[in-house]
């Protein structure tokens, strides 16, 4: 009881907001006063806290309120809603809407005035009665004994139409609200469609202000005198529209609810008045009829069979009780009546049977009703009772009705009470609610009692978990402290003499991860380790001084020692050791300090010594100690003085203004701007046109501090800035930096930072230019291509140049640059003369915007960048266009074209004499001569390159005519063949020999033709020679070649159309085991005899008509100890390869020896010239030239 009492409670929003704000109230009271730190605790007044839980008692009255308000205006609106839902067939005057409209207004007053009247008419149950006309429904309401709290103020208990239900009657009772709806909404017969409108209105009513459960269950009432007097086919048609309606309300308002059949006027069954006169009030409440039970199913064999059971039931109670009731009857008439009553009340069982499965009968097209109970009540006592078994013999006989008599009126109402407030309204739980709707208040209502059982249950795991991180961080803390204690005991002791860092991060990471360090940062505290109990900040105050002390002392001395090496090791780069000095005496609190500088230095000295990926950790870790050393306060260091002095010494050794301008030309702002490329000037072609002589790279360009822009936004304002600058880092180099305050001396300093700019500025193009080439001419389409870029539109000459000549144009006033820095110089210099007492920073603004050779007479100073202006002027003329004549420039890309057009027709036509030089070319070259700049060394390989291009069309075309006149034929001829491979079988044609190779055969005649002229043959070896200072092009190797085929020519034909060669042959001596020897030369013989002496030569030549060549020596043994023989038109050359062949003191005789079968015969030859063809190295060595 007690739990459902609660939960009943928790039904309810107002004391759920209630609930929640006690237990927050509760609970902030409680636990607010730990909420803070040592010193802090906002919440250990009461007053504070009285104030929280008064805003938070406040919000939440707040929040009831307007749930209060919603719900009241809610009721408010559906009130209007209802009145404005007029039967569209009978629209109600305007005076009768108004007094309807004041009805309702007036019964929501008293309904919240009454008991219960907190309730809002959507927490009340709503039952709709629906029934025919005459029904009886109204009777039914106004006798249920019913409580009706309007009753009294409104002289009725109901709101709504009059005479008759005209559209619906509202009866608000205190337990639940009842709609009477207008009977002809159920048959629908006067007006069927205008009837069905206002019905389907009214629900969507229900629906909009009931969403969840619109109504809790619906009374379908009908008259028994209906069912008595009506024929079937008007019952079946009543039945079938109280179907109707239960399934349109099912439908429309999404929700199941029960069912409750009165059958109203039981008054009129006959016998039932005499039956039940002499009940009391209270037994005429009890209910009459039967409650089926609610799981039972609504199909015929369920609900309509229990029908019959129940019924049976009834009739069994009247029956037992009938003998008692009419022996307490005197009245003969009476008596018969009550006697009957039973069977009457038997005889409508049938009828109320069919009208119920009518109603109620299962069918696979609409959802299944469910029939909740079956009753038989009684309003008033009106009409005339019916004798349903005297009307049915009437009929059946046709005998004349009796008349039983008509009713008393007594107004006692019989069996009505209990069934609404005993059966109906204990049951208003039983409808379903609307499946989305249900859905969302359930979720709705999960969600609240999740969120309020999160709400603790977070509250407490926070406060554990504070708790436990706390006591986690206080340990954290010991195990740091104990690690660095550890790590720093390996530390070497002071005074410190190593710069060895790893060891002193490891250490330093133990005190900086310290929780709540605020030296490394001002950490905001982990949340989850607040909520009163944190102790970071006790820990961290500790930690902030332990940690301070130790980089002071481990890990600074490291710094300034490692400055120290870097000054030491850098003696001879002035620009690096003036920054590490600079540094030094930062951290060394001699100087005021720049912490950015310092980090960048530190930075890039890590970068380099703790370099690679895997030492990552170490170069952040050192980042961060030195943040955390440059953030506080840091201890004074004694630095090394002398070591000082030797550096601020040799700085003083570097002329000031070039460190100056180094740092200039370094800075950050001189470095981010854009370089002048050629790449980027030169066109879209240059690169096919130029390259640099140096190899680098065409988009290696100036630097942006070199041009026009970087000169008017970059330099002149740093060159401005030079004084303050020098100023604020005089400290840097002691006593020497002190002079630089001196007026004079920062004026020189501004002038001499000009000049070196001016100087670089002038190197940088011109060494540009003189790094730029044409591009080497390959061929002939090559040399086309290259000059019809360079003289075309987009000419890399003409753009390069013309853009070099705005670069140096310094003096020149562009209103795209913003000039307002040299504005304020040029005024000063102006008032220059009358300023006595010119500022330090006056000077060196007039030092940097004048040249410095300036003119102390009054005279016009030159602009700033005058000077580069003037170096370049040539190239300003070169370019300049003058009163809309073309340029010097201009002219000569028009002689270009020239050159380009003759060199396109070249190839095209295919001439390539090459021999001389083109009239274009020739005045291309006069022309660039007379230049200044690189135009003369351009124009010079542009010229060379071109007539370098013609001597490639000649060897192009004498390679043609070689591989298709003379190569063909020759290696055909020679290939695999002897003497010009040794080793080959086949023997070269005479007849092809002879036209290679003789006096104006092929080979001969090509080169005279084709050759001659470029070869010097003067010389041994021949050489090729330049024709108007162009080589062929043809390698050496091929030259040799046509040298062997001369020299093959000279010792073979001397002269003739066909070999001819004549030589002696002489025997000297003969083996003793020979007797005689017989050389034979192509028929020709040669004997040699030994009782004959020694012949006298012999005369041969070669070649002869036989073919053979042969050695026979005598006494003869066999073929192969006694002869020696070769054959075809090369046998004797062959033969000497056989035999060996030995030099003599004269260079036209050979020794030749013959080994046959171990006997010796030696002859000699003595051949006609010194060009001996049998000893001619040029046989073996020639080979037909695959290319020329």
């Amino acid at each position: 009881m007690i739990v459902r009492t609660f939960l009943r409670l928790f039904r309810s929003i107002y004391f759920v907001l209630f609930f929640v704000a006690a237990v927050l109230c509760g609970a902030f009271w409680y636990f607010a006063p730990l909420i803070g730190n040592d010193d802090w605790h906002p919440f250990a007044a009461v007053i504070p806290r009285v104030v929280v839980i008064g805003v938070i008692a406040l919000l939440f009255a707040t929040a009831m309120l307007i749930v209060f308000l919603s719900r009241r205006k809610h009721d408010d609106d559906m009130a209007e809603q209802i009145v404005e839902a007029v039967d569209p067939g009978q629209a109600m005057i305007s005076a009768e809407m108004d007094e309807l409209k004041a009805k309702f207004k007036t019964a929501m007053a008293e309904l919240r005035k009454s008991k219960g009247g907190r309730r809002t008419l959507n927490e009340l149950p709503w039952y709709v009665m629906i029934g025919p006309p005459g029904a009886g429904k109204t009777t039914a309401i106004v006798n249920s004994g019913l409580q009706f709290p309007l009753a009294e103020k409104l002289g009725k208990a109901a709101i709504g139409g009059v005479g008759g239900t005209r559209n619906c009657d509202w009866w608000f009772t205190n337990e639940a609200v009842l709609i009477d709806t207008a009977g002809r909404y159920t048959t629908q017969e006067s007006d069927a469609e205008a009837d069905n409108k206002a019905w389907l209105g009214f629900l969507g009513l229900l629906k909009k202000y009931r969403p969840r459960q619109p109504v809790n269950g619906a009374i379908v009432a009908i008259s028994l005198s209906d069912l008595y007097l009506q024929d079937e086919m008007t019952q079946k048609a009543h039945a079938q529209a109280v179907r109707r309606r239960l399934h349109e309300l099912r439908e429309q308002l999404g929700v199941r609810f029960p069912v409750y059949v009165l059958f109203t006027k039981a008054d009129l069954i006959a016998g039932f008045a005499e039956y039940y006169d002499i009940l009391g009030k209270e037994e005429r409440e009890q209910v009459w009829g039967f409650t089926l039970p609610v799981n039972v199913s609504a199909a015929e064999e369920g609900a309509l069979g229990m029908f019959d059971q129940e019924f049976a039931k009834l009739l069994g109670q009247l029956n037992a009780q009938l003998l008692e009731r009419m022996q307490g009857e005197t009245d003969p008439q009476r008596r018969a009546l009550i006697a009957g009553f039973p069977s009457q009340v038997a005889s409508m069982r049938g009828v109320a049977r069919a009208f119920l499965t009518e109603v109620f009968q299962d069918n696979r097209y609409e959802t299944r009703q469910m029939m909740r109970g079956v009753y038989f009540t009684s309003g008033t006592q009106e009409g005339t009772p019916i004798d349903r078994l005297m009307l049915s013999m009437a009929q059946t006989f046709g005998i004349g009705r009796q008349a039983i008599g008509s009713g008393q009126g007594t107004g006692r109402s019989y069996f009505l009470t209990r069934v609404f407030d005993g059966v109906m309204f204990p049951e208003a739980g039983l409808v379903s609610a609307d499946d989305k709707v249900e859905r969302r208040y359930r979720i709705a209502r999960i969600t609240a009692i999740a969120a309020t059982v999160l709400i603790a249950l977070t509250t407490g795991a926070l406060w554990v978990r504070s708790y436990m991180g706390n006591v986690a961080l206080i340990q954290t803390a010991g195990d740091h402290v104990a690690a660095y204690s550890a790590a720093a005991a390996t530390l070497p002791a002071s005074p410190i003499g190593d710069t060895d860092l790893p060891p002193v991060v490891e250490a330093l990471n133990q005190l900086r991860d310290l929780p709540g360090n605020p030296a490394v940062n001002e950490p905001d505290p982990d949340p989850a380790l607040t909520w009163g109990l944190y102790r970071g900040e006790v820990i961290g105050t500790q930690a902030a001084q332990t940690y301070r002390a130790a980089l002071n002392q481990r890990f600074l001395p490291r710094l300034l020692l490692r400055l120290e090496e870097q000054m030491a090791a850098n003696m001879n780069d002035p620009d690096r050791l003036y920054e590490a000095l600079k540094i030094y005496l930062m951290l060394g609190l001699q100087g005021p300090m720049n912490a950015d500088l310092v980090t960048q230095w530190m930075t890039e000295d890590w970068d380099l010594a703790y370099r690679g990926p895997t030492r990552g950790q170490l170069r952040e870790d050192l980042g961060t100690h030195l943040q955390a050393l440059l953030s506080q306060p840091m201890q004074e260091i004694a630095l090394n003085g002398p070591l000082v002095e030797q550096v601020q010494s040799v700085l003083t050794e570097l002329p000031l203004a070039q460190r100056v301008y180094n740092g200039i030309i370094a800075s950050e702002k001189a470095t981010s701007l854009p370089e002048w490329r050629v790449t980027d000037i030169g066109g879209p072609a240059v690169a096919r046109a130029m390259v640099r002589s140096s190899g680098k790279p065409l988009n290696e360009g100036v630097e942006g501090i070199f041009t026009y822009n970087g000169f008017y936004q970059v330099f002149l304002p740093e060159a401005v800035s030079v004084a303050e600058r020098v100023q604020n880092e005089a400290w840097v180099l002691g006593e020497q930096g002190s002079l630089l305050e001196n007026e004079s001396a920062l004026l020189a300093l501004s002038r001499d930072v000009l000049d070196l700019y001016y100087n670089d500025y002038v190197s940088r193009y011109d060494s540009l230019l003189s790094d730029l080439d044409i591009i080497p001419m390959e061929s002939l389409s090559h040399a086309v291509e290259v000059t019809n870029v360079l003289s075309g539109p987009t000419s890399p000459i003409v753009n390069i140049l013309t853009e070099i000549s705005k670069e140096t144009s310094l003096t020149e006033d562009r209103n795209a640059i913003d000039t307002s820095a040299v504005s304020g110089g040029l005024d000063r210099i102006v008032s220059i003369e009358s300023q006595a007492n010119l500022s330090v920073q006056g000077q060196i603004l007039l030092g940097a915007l004048l040249d410095s050779a300036t003119t102390p007479t009054g005279e016009p100073v030159p602009p700033p960048g005058a000077y580069v202006e003037n170096r370049f002027d040539w190239l300003h003329q070169m370019v300049a266009r003058r009163d809309g004549k073309a340029s010097q420039l201009d002219q000569l890309m028009t002689i270009l074209t020239e050159v380009y057009q003759e060199l396109q027709k070249m190839s095209f036509s295919g001439v390539t004499s090459g021999t001389q030089t083109g009239e274009a070319i020739q005045a291309f070259q006069q022309m660039a001569a007379r230049m200044e700049g690189p135009i003369p060394r351009w124009a010079t390989q542009i010229v060379t390159g071109s007539s370098g291009i013609a001597a490639d069309g000649t060897r192009a075309s004498i390679n043609a005519r070689w591989q298709s006149n003379v190569l063909p034929f020759c290696e055909q001829a020679l290939a695999d063949r002897y003497p010009f491979n040794r080793r080959a079988r086949a023997d070269v044609a005479v007849q092809d020999f002879s036209r290679l190779f003789a006096p104006g055969g092929q080979i001969d005649g090509f080169f005279n033709e084709n050759l001659l002229k470029f070869v010097d043959t003067r010389t041994r070896p021949w050489t090729w020679k330049r024709v108007n200072d162009v080589d062929l092009g043809i390698s050496q190797q091929v030259l040799e070649q046509f040298q062997y085929a001369s020299e093959i020519r000279d010792a073979f034909f001397n002269g003739n159309p066909t070999p001819l060669v004549q030589f002696q042959i002489t025997p000297e001596a003969l083996d003793p085991k020979a007797k005689a020897v017989t050389l034979s030369i192509d028929g020709q013989t040669v004997a040699f005899d030994q009782r004959s002496g020694q012949p006298p030569p012999t005369a041969v030549t070669w070649p002869g008509s036989v073919g053979s060549a042969r050695v026979t020596f005598e006494p003869n043994r066999n073929t192969t100890e006694s002869i020696l023989d070769r054959n075809g038109p090369w046998a004797w050359f062959r033969l000497l390869d056989a035999a060996e062949v030995r030099s003599t003191n004269v260079s036209d005789r050979k020794r030749v020896i013959f080994n046959v079968g171990g006997r010796i015969a030696i002859f000699q030859m003595q051949s006609g010239s010194v060009l001996n063809p049998f000893a001619l190295p040029a046989l073996a060595k020639f080979s037909c030239p695959k290319s020329l």
